[in-house]
């Protein structure tokens, strides 16, 4: 039987890309805020936290059913030398922790599926940057007719899909990137 509970979607950063809810309906896409200039670590952190929690009561009819899911992207564990900065990596792996082990104390699904898998199944490549990934996640998207108000609630917006399509696959809208993106030009 296909899940029917609500499907939240998250693309982890300071501005955390969001995309929630039922299969077979219209995700709410936005941004979630996580990260204030002249924030140190721990005042992120402690705003993830914050945030999940609220999120997770105003949910908690459909938390306590077990009717919610989360589908979240691995972190990335960057081997390259400068690769990322290293204030951006503790923020980042903080923020993955700290939601995800909250959600999971409050006995939520959590999901964790690596970024190339959901761009490979909704973008069709899942090799491409991630600058051009996010940009083509959004022309999907908009193709759907949904609106996502950033480059990370796009990428929310596919991870939404993703877990639709892996919980509830007849209730997933078809994404076939190639005809998608020709419509949305």
């Amino acid at each position: 039987m296909a899940f029917t509970g609500i499907i939240m979607g998250l693309d982890l950063a300071g501005n955390t890309g969001v995309g929630e809810g039922r299969p077979g309906t219209t995700p709410r896409l936005y941004d979630a805020g996580l990260r204030r200039e002249g924030d140190e670590w721990e005042d992120t952190w402690g705003r993830a936290v914050g945030w999940i929690a609220d999120r997770l009561y105003v949910e908690r009819e459909a938390v306590s059913a077990g009717d919610l899911r989360i589908i979240v992207e691995a972190p990335i564990f960057v081997g390259k030398a400068g690769a990322k900065n290293a204030n951006s990596e503790l923020v980042t792996k903080g923020l993955w922790a700290c939601i995800t082990g909250f959600a999971r104390a409050r006995k939520v699904m959590v999901h964790r599926v690596h970024v190339n898998t959901v761009r490979k199944e909704f973008l069709g490549r899942g090799d491409l940057p991630g600058d051009r990934a996010k940009r083509e996640a959004r022309a999907v998207c908009r193709a759907l007719g949904w609106n996502p108000p950033s480059l990370d609630a796009a990428d929310a917006g596919a991870l939404w899909w993703y877990g639709c399509n892996l919980w509830a696959r007849d209730l997933a809208p078809i994404v076939d990137p190639r005809v998608l993106k020709r419509s949305a030009a």
